[in-house]
């Protein structure tokens, strides 16, 4: 393990979390550090060992969008962090291979060939079972992570389905009442294209017995008027 103080910025795989944003022609032409790792102690820290990590892989790393896959492979190398267990194994092999620029067969069997004079029960057995081991971890983390996720998208799709058939019924019952008062506006501009045949003859009516009246009248008066006529000429 590291003799770096465990609350630096990456912990004990900042040499791992670097090369995850080392550029692609970096990484093509690396400038090898010596393969000889910083000095380890053959106990880790009580503090680097978690087996069961509280994690949520989705959530965002330093502002940036978690489908970022560095930032999510960031997220997931600090969970393995918790996992370390105590002892060299795969953990430090890997982080000490980091450390020399990149990870290949050349950093790898450096990194090896250096912690086995730290640890003498380090060997190729030990190392495979511990990288299997983290693996496995690694992989019951983003399973329960992934159930979660799982409830929750079960939750908002059923969400969305009881959505959307609360707003198809809403649709469906305007729909009827527009359909009603559409049928009732037709048939109020039915009774407004009629309003005159209702009226009219009444109208009409009322004019005729208007003009039969006065005439009548008239011709009365004219009749009184004859009748005025013939006193005034006739009667002494």
């Amino acid at each position: 393990m590291s003799e770096e103080p465990v609350n630096e910025p990456f912990g004990i795989l900042r040499s791992l979390k670097k090369l995850i944003f080392v550029d692609s022609n970096e990484m093509a032409n690396p400038e090898l550090k010596p393969a000889i790792p910083k000095p380890v102690s053959e106990t880790k820290s009580a503090e680097n060992v978690t087996l069961a990590p509280e994690a949520n892989l989705t959530q965002n790393t330093s502002g940036l969008p978690a489908t970022d896959l560095k930032q999510m492979k960031v997220k997931v190398l600090e969970i393995l962090e918790q996992m370390n267990e105590p002892g060299i194994d795969f953990f430090e092999v890997w982080n000490a291979a980091a450390e020399m620029g990149r990870v290949d067969a050349s950093s790898i069997k450096a990194a090896f060939t250096s912690l086995k004079y730290v640890d003498k029960t380090l060997d190729k057995t030990k190392l495979i079972r511990s990288a299997q081991h983290y693996s496995t971890g690694l992989k019951q983390v983003i399973d329960k992570e992934t159930a979660q996720k799982q409830q929750q998208k079960q939750s908002i799709e059923q969400n969305l389905l009881t959505e959307k058939a609360n707003l198809s019924d809403e649709i469906q019952s305007l729909e009827k009442k527009i359909a009603e008062l559409q049928e009732k506006l037709a048939a109020k501009q039915k009774d407004l294209k009629e309003i005159n045949g209702k009226y009219t003859p009444q109208l009409q009516d009322i004019d005729h017995k208007i003009s039969i009246g006065n005439t009548a009248v008239t011709e009365v008066i004219n009749d009184i008027k004859n009748a005025l006529g013939i006193i005034e000429t006739n009667i002494n």
